[in-house]
């Protein structure tokens, strides 16, 4: 486990570090007299994520409207942290780690910085969007924000009014309107649950004729700039409201694993018997359980993690993948079957043949308990575990 905890605090505090370096230079700015009334009068961390679902805003762009959040709110006092702040972070402990980084880490973190990396996805189906959330949230948390600011571009358009001209007025014209709409969420870190949210539409319009026209490309960074500005002081307001930021409480969850063969056809053993001994022979599987898309440790065994909603997946090579969306809550337990596959099973085969034929017995013998401590070494192999009552094959 300490493997694990390692993953944790090197992300955090490399995150965390650079959230502090920007708290520190953003609380230098001068406020304008105009937005001083809304400043936050202790700093609140808040994570701003972007994203999109007009075919017509570029990737670029999204970057460009979560940076402009993200200054605009910093600039009225809190503490902000961008996804690009974030993914340069984790690229930079890759390309300088620790000598205790090992080669499972570094994908580890490969993956983390390529599930920030989403901002261009237009159509997202419920898994998805439910993925999406609970990675927001559960990233969030890792680098210690208070809030989420959640911001989406839901429509870009364009509407042409043409005037061909009378007597009074010969001249023909065409008017021009570009339409932007942007919907916002405030929501806690700690559960996700919003705090205020709405939208903000940006207008500018312009009228043309054959003698005048105007040519921009910087038209949508403009309105991007005026509704970033109208965000930020909606999101202050709402944050004027919020007296107290929930923390995130965290559980001790435990996962019990189990192995079945292809079809589904649970590996389980019956009691194994020596006199008057009686006692249970389980089997169980060695599995790592990502949590909203970062591995937090593995199993059989507790592992802690925050309440509220996550997606959790427990995977070990040569098995099926299990991949649920749950609600975490104190006390919870989780049995889980995992099929193995017909790869894993041609690869491990010998012993997977042993063990099932191990499971169709009325009872199991000593002598059979010594040959399946015999065959340790292969049953470890194939990221199974067995135990007698309450010891392990190494165990007398």
């Amino acid at each position: 486990m300490k493997h694990h905890r390692f993953l944790g605090t090197t992300i955090s505090w490399a995150i965390f570090g650079l959230l502090m370096w920007g708290m520190t230079t953003d609380s230098h700015a001068q406020i304008p007299v105009a937005e001083a009334d809304l400043a936050t009068p202790l700093q609140r961390k808040a994570a701003v994520f972007v994203f999109n679902r007009e075919p017509k805003v570029g990737t670029q762009q999204v970057k460009l409207l979560e940076d402009l959040v993200a200054a605009r709110v910093a600039k009225l006092g809190f503490g902000t942290l961008t996804r690009d702040v974030m993914v340069d972070s984790i690229s930079k402990a890759m390309r300088h780690p620790t000598a205790e980084v090992t080669q499972k880490e570094r994908s580890v973190l490969t993956r983390f910085a390529a599930s920030l990396q989403k901002a261009d996805r237009v159509e997202k189906n419920l898994e998805e969007l439910l993925d999406e959330q609970s990675s927001i949230i559960r990233l969030a948390q890792t680098i210690g924000a208070d809030l989420i600011v959640i911001v989406t571009t839901e429509f870009l358009g364009t509407e042409k009014r043409t005037f061909k001209g009378n007597h009074l007025a010969p001249i023909a014209t065409t008017t021009i309107f570009n339409n932007l709409l942007i919907s916002y969420r405030l929501a806690f870190a700690a559960s996700g649950a919003a705090v205020a949210g709405g939208s903000v539409k940006v207008n500018r319009a312009w009228r043309e004729s054959e003698n005048l026209t105007r040519e921009t490309d910087n038209l949508l960074n403009e309105m991007f700039d005026e509704a970033a500005a109208d965000l930020a002081k909606k999101i202050a307001a709402a944050d004027q409201r919020v007296k107290e930021i929930p923390r995130v409480e965290v559980v001790n969850i435990k996962f019990n694993v189990k192995p079945a063969l292809p079809g589904g056809t649970p590996l389980q053993f019956p009691v194994y018997e020596n006199g008057n001994v009686k006692l249970p022979v389980n089997t169980t599987v060695t599995a790592d359980v990502v949590i909203d898309g970062v591995s937090v440790g593995s199993v059989p065994g507790q592992l802690r993690f925050a309440t509220g909603l996550h997606q959790i997946l427990v995977q070990a090579e040569g098995f099926k993948p299990w991949k649920r969306f749950v609600t975490i809550s104190e006390g919870q337990a989780f049995d889980i079957l995992l099929e193995m596959t017909p790869e894993g099973y041609e690869n491990w085969k010998e012993i997977v043949t042993f063990l099932s034929d191990l499971s169709q017995k009325t009872k199991i013998t000593d002598a059979e308990v010594k040959q399946i401590k015999a065959k340790a070494e292969w049953i470890r192999r194939a990221g199974l575990n067995v135990t007698v009552g309450d010891n392990g094959l190494d165990n007398p």
